[in-house]
């Protein structure tokens, strides 16, 4: 029983350590966005594919840990869903920016 508490607390770790260190990357990214938008416009696109892919991974996390649970269903498909419409204002911030 115990070891199952321990299996579940690692993957949580991990999960909250790759928010870490993505938040930090995207917070170091806007920053430099905004200090000079005309010389680091190439990092628009760069933030909200990060931003995607973090809200999507929380998605795909709470789909897993939540097993019947409708509640958490909805949240995680409802974060899947931000993180899909995030994704498609990257697309179109990339397709205006870089092409």
């Amino acid at each position: 029983m115990a070891r199952g508490n321990t299996i579940n607390r690692n993957s949580s770790r991990r999960l909250d350590i790759f928010h870490i260190v993505l938040g930090i990357i995207i917070i170091v990214m806007a920053i430099l966005a905004f200090i000079d938008p005309k010389e680091n416009m190439v990092l628009f696109p760069l933030i909200f594919f990060s931003a995607a892919l973090l809200k999507i991974i929380s998605a795909v996390s709470t789909l897993r840990t939540g097993d019947h649970d409708r509640k958490k269903t909805t949240q995680g498909f409802l974060q899947l869903l931000a993180g899909v419409l995030i994704l498609g204002v990257g697309i179109v911030s990339a397709v205006s920016i870089w092409f």
